[in-house]
């Protein structure tokens, strides 16, 4: 094991305690001199089709192979070993790894024994391809567009149901030697339509308000143990209505809210990361100066911010040497993330790179799929009570499939799962006609009266 023993502040320049509070993607050309850029944290995004930016490494390798060979290297240039982080949204290679159900899936079923499962299952997946550090699980509460979560990032709308789940999916990544992260902090108000990457977008929940509901999970995750929160763009103009050009200071740059409201009233002593800081709602606050971006999210409070290049270590340590940022905050935000780092096992001894075997990997996912399908089926609508249907009064049924896709496509298809339903109603007796699409949808009337009468 290459790994060092966790250091102390003292034992670092302060560049390096700098580089801890990175988080860059793969393709930084400092990758090439570890010596001057320190990075503490990097981004594994997509579908791990990279190496990292190294001349070492031999570009021969197939993916898995390239990826491993580029962290080793990484580490035994580093005094700190550096954390592999992912989104939730991100994909491993499809050829290789099994699916686990979405969120809003597991949901469905209401069960936290599922939900703890499905966190195993993600954390293995990781792990897997030594990616140690997920940012997830959504705890903003579902509103049907992407300020509410996102559609299926997200267990439920009640705020009970939507805690129990998220922390048993949490103490599933842990188990696996996965770091866990709550966010969007400070959550949406329900109402926000808008999009941060594109716009500025706000919570204009009441202080009171969002204490009851959406506060109140955050609060609930800090004191079960979370290890990291990640700040959202949004404004939250109820605890910081500090304005510039006629825009809200986003949550991410508001000391009033990532220190004063999270840090100190609410308690939490882990890593607070920001949210992609090329988010377009940021950047127009800053007039789209990346310098002022970092700084003022260091200065906010944030531990680690997400997304930078690799000029920030120079411009963090100019603003450390001429007063603007205190070597306090910066010990601060480097004790936290190798706290995190030795949390998640960084510092064991005993730490294995990339474990699990795949083939059992991919059969327990099947497993979990199959299991988790039946008992997250959910009756949506059922205005004429015909559910559940009685076998002797379904003799010929006609199943018209609306979506995109279409017979020629892959047996994953939407279309080819259908054919599911067309076996079953064949099983209990049904004769069947299934059809893509009406023949005529701008004159579907006579074709659907002609099916009503022809079929159960």
């Amino acid at each position: 094991c290459f790994f060092m023993k966790k250091p102390s502040l003292s034992e670092l320049t302060l560049r390096e305690k700098i580089g801890q509070t990175t988080l860059v993607h793969s393709n930084q050309p400092g990758f090439k001199d570890l010596e001057k850029y320190p990075f503490g944290c990097m981004w594994a995004s997509g579908d791990l089709n990279f190496g990292i930016n190294m001349d070492e490494v031999n570009p021969d390798l197939n993916k898995r192979e390239k990826w491993l060979q580029s962290i080793k290297t990484v580490n035994s240039k580093l005094k700190v070993p550096i954390v592999r982080a992912g989104d939730c949204g991100m994909s491993l290679p499809p050829k290789e790894y099994g699916y686990v159900f979405d969120a809003m899936t597991v949901g469905a079923t209401g069960d936290e024994e599922l939900a703890y499962e499905r966190g195993t299952l993600i954390g293995r997946m990781l792990r897997h391809y030594s990616i140690n550090w997920l940012w997830s699980p959504v705890f903003d509460f579902y509103t049907g567009n992407i300020a509410g979560g996102g559609i299926g990032r997200t267990f439920s709308d009640d705020p009970d149901m939507l805690f129990r789940m998220n922390m048993a999916t949490v103490r599933g990544l842990n188990d696996q030697g996965v770091g866990a992260t709550a966010k969007h902090f400070p959550g949406c108000d329900g109402m926000e339509y808008r999009d941060s990457h594109f716009s500025e977008t706000r919570n204009l929940l009441t202080l009171e308000e969002w204490k009851a509901k959406q506060g109140k999970i955050f609060q609930d995750a800090i004191d079960a143990g979370i290890e990291s929160i990640m700040t959202g763009h949004s404004c939250f103009p109820a605890v910081d209505n500090t304005m510039h050009n006629g825009r809200y200071v986003p949550t991410s740059l508001s000391y009033k809210i990532v220190t004063k409201l999270l840090k100190e009233k609410m308690g939490f002593k882990g890593v607070v990361i920001t949210d992609d800081v090329w988010m377009r709602s940021v950047l127009t606050y800053c007039d789209d100066d990346r310098a002022r971006v970092y700084i003022d999210s260091i200065n906010a409070g944030n531990d680690i911010v997400l997304g930078v290049l690799q000029d920030y270590i120079d411009i963090i340590e100019d603003a450390v040497n001429r007063g603007e940022i205190s070597m306090e905050r910066i010990d601060d935000a480097c004790q936290r993330v190798l706290d995190l780092k030795e949390r998640i096992g960084l510092f064991d001894d005993n730490y294995e790179l990339c474990p699990g075997d795949l083939d059992k990997l991919n059969a327990d996912m099947q497993d979990f799929c199959d299991r988790a399908a039946k008992k997250a089926i959910s009756l949506v609508c059922d205005k004429n009570k015909i559910f559940p249907l009685k076998r002797e009064k379904i003799k010929k049924v006609c199943i018209i499939y609306s979506g995109h896709d279409t017979e020629s496509e892959s047996p994953n298809s939407a279309y080819a799962h259908m054919q599911i339903m067309v076996k079953e109603f064949e099983n209990r007796g049904a004769q069947v006609h299934f059809q893509h699409g009406l023949l005529n949808s701008y004159a579907s009337e006579a074709e659907l009266k002609e099916i009503s009468e022809n079929y159960d």
